[in-house]
């Protein structure tokens, strides 16, 4: 099937179409100009579900170690954070305490992370990425945008040139997100 994102050799994953995923409410009879506040509640209806479905599906489709979501998203957050404290880590990822130390356990379990005393506060501990996690994250960012290029070559120019303008604004928003933090 042409466009589908291929799993493991000799597997292929079903896309899911946009078009399938169309609420009721956006058929013909429904109104031609929403309301300004209705009209965010239907972009963000209609964006959060292809955004979600694209990072799961690039997640899915590109071989790594198996992590649970939790130990992937600490993964990434200690590639962008650098050593932090257990508890700015739970905060960051916006889970209890608890969850991020079991997800960090996993980690250095597989030698992706490792803690050390926090040079601040010799009571405290600070996790960081090991040199092997560094390693595996850098690889698995680089295998994953690999795959996300090829099928944007697979989409016409306009569409990339929208994607493209879109850019700016979704960072935008996941600014807005982090300053809730």
């Amino acid at each position: 099937m042409p466009g589908s994102p291929v799993g493991a050799p000799g597997t292929v994953v079903p896309t899911l179409s946009i078009e399938a995923m169309t609420p009721a409410s956006e058929a013909s009879d429904a109104p031609s100009a929403p309301a300004p506040d209705a009209a965010i509640d239907d972009l963000a209806a209609r964006l959060r579900s292809p955004l979600l479905q694209l990072h799961f599906l690039v997640r899915r489709n590109t071989p790594g170690p198996d992590l649970t979501p939790a130990q992937q998203a600490a993964l990434q957050s200690l590639l962008h954070l650098g050593p932090v404290r257990m508890g700015e880590l739970a905060r960051y990822l916006r889970i209890r305490l608890p969850s991020a130390t079991s997800a960090v356990d996993g980690l250095e379990r597989l030698g992706l992370a490792e803690r050390s005393p926090d040079p601040d506060d010799g009571r405290a501990v600070v996790v960081q990425l090991s040199e092997h996690g560094r390693q595996l994250t850098s690889e698995l960012v680089a295998a994953r945008n690999a795959l996300l290029a090829r099928h944007l070559g697979e989409l016409t120019e306009e569409d990339r040139v929208n994607l493209d303008r879109a850019i700016p604004a979704l960072h935008k928003l996941m600014d807005r997100y982090r300053d809730e933090l």
